[in-house]
């Protein structure tokens, strides 16, 4: 047998390495929470990136906007109303490429054109003679500034059929369109998750079947019915609008909310909490409200534009804002009357509301994305 002792080792020979088990335990890769990931995702998705600029600079233009020029919403911009109304669009710089540069393409029968003084006549350009009916007719591009004296003034998005200015009246509105559906957004956020994070808590039991059966009986009543009742109650504005708003928008909220709750109440987590002796206030939010918050943001963000489109709707109708106070569905019903000879009175609030309720659902459309691992852009 060899004794150890006796065997003589070179040292040099040898090199030490590092613990290879203790290097692939390690964490290679920055740790990050789960609402940095989902921001980095959302960051991938070009599109709902540019509709989010887009949002930014609408929102912020509702703030600003009524403010940027001297006029208001209710007042005409010039005393003299034969002047003031139906005045196109005219934006300095722009008015150079051919658009927004202050004229209108009006149709004239030959009788009327040729009756106009020469003195107006050197502010009208003929694009074409036509006929329809039997009738001759004169399509002219005219000068309405220079027509009517105003030169000197610039109204961007034009004035309407009372001399309003528009520009003013549209941003006010839109305000007031944001304001809806911020509003809709906080009502799901208060009542209708309260409400359903409390149903689905206590799911199966008798305040289940109570609190449900008490949704139901809302949810029957067309929104339409309580807007009416409000109506008659209170004078049409802004509080009418939104207590009919805030009467029934949560019970959607309420409903998805109970369902995420059902599903995650005999979970293990919440089981181990429960026997630990955690509270019903600490079950719900520190252990369930974590994990059904990347579908509440994506609820409470698609619920912004269906509130806009509503208070639209309502408007346009005739049941929205009180007159003089203007918003999107106003314009659009005013600028509906006109769509043949002031065309830019309809397009121009239609174009802001589409672009508005395009940029929100696209944005929804990649926050859920973001939020969910099987939808995520690679």
């Amino acid at each position: 047998m060899i004794s150890n002792a006796n065997i003589k080792v070179d040292k040099s020979k040898f090199v030490l390495t590092k613990n290879k088990v203790i290097d692939t335990e390690k964490i290679s890769g920055e740790s990050i929470s789960f609402w940095h990931d989902a921001f980095r995702q959302l960051k991938k998705n070009k599109l709902a990136i540019v509709a989010l600029i887009f949002i930014v600079i609408i929102g912020i233009f509702s703030i600003i906007g009524p403010n940027i020029n001297k006029y208001n919403y209710e007042n005409r911009v010039i005393k003299n109303k034969s002047l003031a109304i139906k005045i196109p669009p005219r934006i300095p710089y722009i008015e150079k490429l051919g658009i927004f540069d202050g004229t209108m393409n009006l149709d004239y029968e030959i009788n009327s054109f040729n009756s106009l003084s020469e003195g107006k006549k050197q502010y009208y350009e003929v694009i074409k003679t036509y006929d329809k009916n039997g009738v001759t007719y004169i399509k002219a591009k005219v000068h309405v500034y220079k027509l009517k004296g105003i030169e000197d003034k610039y109204f961007w998005f034009g004035t309407d059929d009372l001399g309003r200015d528009l520009w003013t009246r549209l941003w006010y509105g839109t305000r007031i369109s944001l304001y809806i559906g911020l509003l809709a957004a906080f009502v799901d956020l208060t009542i209708g998750v309260t409400y359903g994070s409390i149903a689905g808590y206590y799911g199966g039991s008798k305040v289940d079947n109570i609190m449900m059966r008490i949704t139901e009986v809302i949810g029957g009543i067309p929104s339409l019915v309580v807007l009416l009742i409000f109506l008659l109650i209170l004078k049409p504005g802004l509080l009418s609008l939104s207590l009919a708003i805030s009467a029934t928008g949560w019970i959607g909220a309420a409903r998805i909310v109970r369902s995420q709750f059902l599903k995650l109440k005999d979970q293990e987590f919440v089981l181990a909490a429960r026997t630990l002796g955690a509270s019903p206030f600490r079950l719900i939010f520190k252990h369930m409200y974590p994990n059904v918050i990347g579908q509440l943001v994506v609820m409470v963000t698609f619920t912004v534009p269906a509130a806009i489109f509503y208070e639209a709707f309502l408007a346009f109708i005739g049941l929205g804002m009180p007159m003089p106070i203007p918003s999107i569905g106003t314009l659009i019903n005013d600028g509906y009357s006109y769509m043949k000879s002031c065309p830019y009175m309809l397009w121009i609030p239609t174009f802001t509301i589409c672009l508005l309720m395009l940029s929100i659902n696209i944005f929804a459309n990649g926050l859920r994305d973001s939020l969910d691992p099987k939808m995520r852009v690679r």
